[in-house]
């Protein structure tokens, strides 16, 4: 009796054999980062394929694609607010972009002194004789191919007078 490699699965129907990906080498050709016309025509192929076949096998391949292009068609929404930082010699402020959904692919920065807005931009700042005695913020801007979104205002940090030296 001849028994077929695990890696082969015979197709009675159409009298033919297909190999099976290992479950894992699925998942991290899935995981590979790819653009949206790439994933597209990924979800196409499988749709495609499991139609004709009459099965499920791409099942929750097709759920991870449609999931990944679902959330990179809206404009960037904020998970986790932006964070400054002041460096050690309390000369340079620095602010994080946060954490987005919706793929941003620019940033912009806008500094603020005690709530104003000053002419700071950048991810860093330079912190000026005038910020002493002051606080610190910034706000980040996320945009996409659909829009913009501001996020809430980062923490503020005090601007220590300068150590002596």
């Amino acid at each position: 009796m001849s028994k077929e490699p695990e890696s082969k699965q015979h197709d009675t129907r159409y009298g033919e054999s297909r190999s099976n990906l290992h479950p894992k080498a699925e998942t991290k050709a899935a995981a590979a980062p790819r653009d949206a016309s790439t994933d597209q025509l990924r979800l196409l192929i499988l749709l495609a394929t499991d139609w004709l076949d009459n099965d499920r096998t791409h099942s929750g391949e097709i759920a991870a694609l449609v999931a990944g292009l679902l959330a990179a068609a809206v404009p960037p929404t904020v998970e986790d607010v932006p964070l400054v930082m002041l460096d050690a010699t309390a000369l340079v402020a620095s602010c994080t972009m946060g954490n987005w959904k919706g793929e941003p692919d620019s940033y912009s920065y806008a500094w603020h002194r005690d709530g104003v807005v000053n002419n700071g931009s950048g991810p860093t700042y330079a912190v000026q004789p005038d910020d002493v005695g002051h606080s610190l913020a910034c706000v980040v801007t996320a945009t996409n191919e659909l829009g913009s979104t501001v996020a809430p205002m980062s923490n503020s940090v005090l601007v220590p007078e300068a150590p002596p030296a």
